[in-house]
């Protein structure tokens, strides 16, 4: 079951091209966008580029990559949806020498202008995430902590079984 590791690996590689503004997903970001503005809400072509170029790649297969898109739904935020996307692409080769469709589905917010809508991100945590700073901790010293049963590993309890009394 290696295929479900690198199918995660293709998505992240893509959702971080996404992320940039790389001419490798420009390819791809085009179709994402025809598929905000299209009346039907979706897009199905053929990838092409350096995009299409990455994904041939990653799948050892010269066949066309095809990139469907589908809108789910559409934010206040003006130009702005929840996407899902997949990538198709047919004979791609298997370690056993088969060749068989591969697709690879995910889904993202995202505005016309290639950036995530506003709507619905923690505006402070975000600053704080990409600032590198840890979250605040409580500054109740009067919290209470729980404790659990350290077991060795035969499974016998080195501690009291947990009875939900407060530690200070």
């Amino acid at each position: 079951m290696k295929a479900v590791p690198k199918a995660f690996a293709m998505v992240l590689s893509v959702l971080g091209l996404l992320a940039t503004r790389d001419v490798v997903a420009a390819d791809l970001k085009q179709h994402l966008i025809a598929a905000i503005d299209a009346p039907d809400g979706r897009s199905d072509e053929e990838l092409s580029g350096r995009m299409a170029e990455f994904f041939k790649g990653q799948t050892r297969s010269p066949s066309p990559v095809r990139v469907k898109v589908r809108t789910l739904r559409k934010f206040a935020e003006a130009g702005c949806a929840r996407l899902e996307a997949t990538l198709i692409q047919d004979e791609v080769p298997t370690k056993d020498g088969k060749r068989i469709p591969f697709a690879v589905r995910y889904e993202l917010n995202l505005c016309r202008d290639g950036q995530p809508p506003s709507e619905g991100i923690d505006l402070d945590a975000a600053s704080r995430a990409l600032s590198g700073k840890s979250p605040e901790l409580p500054t109740d010293h009067r919290s209470k902590s729980y404790w659990a049963p350290l077991k060795e590993p035969t499974g016998a309890a080195k501690s009291p079984a947990l009875e939900g009394q407060p530690t200070q």
